[in-house]
């Protein structure tokens, strides 16, 4: 039987920029039920990692502690199925889907890697997770992988059940069941990003890059053009961040955005936009001519930005 490996498989994010820690696991105490619930007489245990926490039941699921280290952990059962948790805090905002976009462009690198099921929001104790399931061979041996991902500001979390594909529906219900027992509590930066706003409302020129009209209830627009025509647009929400040290600045020197789009219209038609999400840096030093200047982390395309109102 194939030894599956949680390093290596479980393909999160491409660098891991800070371990989470892993809480030892005890006696289950103080957790919210599952939605689905483990019958009674069931042996759970507690464990956690960073701010997330999960029961399981350790006579299906024994915890492996040669993987996962600060950034993760494992449980393997005994038909060789994987269990598998890692988290990170990153240098930018996460967003699941743009998390699965790296994911699967990395595990392309597999032969027969294949999407059984497409991305799809999943509610887990209150919170929004991606739920995906994909195919791959590894050393000739098919093999499925259903995972989950969650983020909040700079905190990305996922966890994944990774089997042979012959024994994928033998303990599919049980990982389930750990997965929908998970209760979150990753600290907000609230305090921050309300400062970031201060700056960031109201309506701004982008000259030949359109109009961005950004609102105090955390949404955006985003006009291709100054006539601010609703037919080529996109719009969504939006975050920030005062000081962020993938910019290299600090409070008062920069504002940090980060644009959530959530449609896009294109001649009128109703479609997505390449991205899940769009990280901006802009510095507070105002130039001669009044504007602000702003760059794409991704693109380093640079704008221009007038206050409007």
């Amino acid at each position: 039987m194939k030894k599956i490996r949680l390093i290596g498989v479980v393909c999160m994010i491409a660098a891991l920029a800070a371990g989470c820690g892993t809480q030892k696991e005890e006696n289950a105490e103080n957790v919210q039920s599952a939605e689905e619930r483990y019958a009674e007489g069931d042996s759970l245990k507690q464990a956690g990692l960073g701010a997330l926490a999960i029961l399981y039941d350790d006579s299906v699921w024994t915890y492996d502690e040669s993987q996962g280290g600060d950034s993760g952990m494992a449980f393997t059962a005994k038909d060789g199925s994987l269990l598998g948790i890692s988290c990170s805090k990153e240098t930018l905002y996460q967003h699941p889907l743009d998390m699965i976009n790296i994911s699967s462009q990395l595990n392309a690198a597999y032969e027969g890697f294949t999407e059984l099921e497409a991305p799809t929001p999943v509610t887990v104790q209150g919170e929004e997770w991606y739920e995906w399931i994909y195919r791959y061979e590894e050393d000739g041996v098919s093999t499925i992988a259903l995972q989950r991902f969650y983020s909040k500001n700079y905190y990305a979390y996922t966890m994944s059940y990774i089997v042979e594909e012959k024994n994928y529906e033998a303990n599919r219900n049980e990982a389930l069941k750990v997965m929908n027992s998970a209760v979150m509590s990753v600290p907000d930066n609230a305090e921050n990003e309300q400062k970031a706003a201060e700056f960031l409302v109201g309506e701004w020129d982008l000259g030949e890059s359109g109009w961005l009209v950004l609102h105090d209830d955390f949404t955006y627009e985003w006009y291709q053009d100054g006539s601010k025509d609703e037919k080529n647009m996109h719009k969504g929400t939006y975050s920030g961040d005062v000081a962020n040290e993938t910019f290299g600045f600090t409070e008062g020197e920069g504002v940090y955005l980060v644009l959530f789009p959530e449609v896009l219209y294109a001649d009128g038609k109703e479609g997505r936009t390449a991205n899940a999400k769009y990280d901006y840096a802009i510095s507070l030093e105002q130039q001669p001519d009044g504007t602000y200047q702003m760059i794409n982390a991704s693109t380093f395309a640079m704008y221009s930005m007038t206050r409007k109102k």
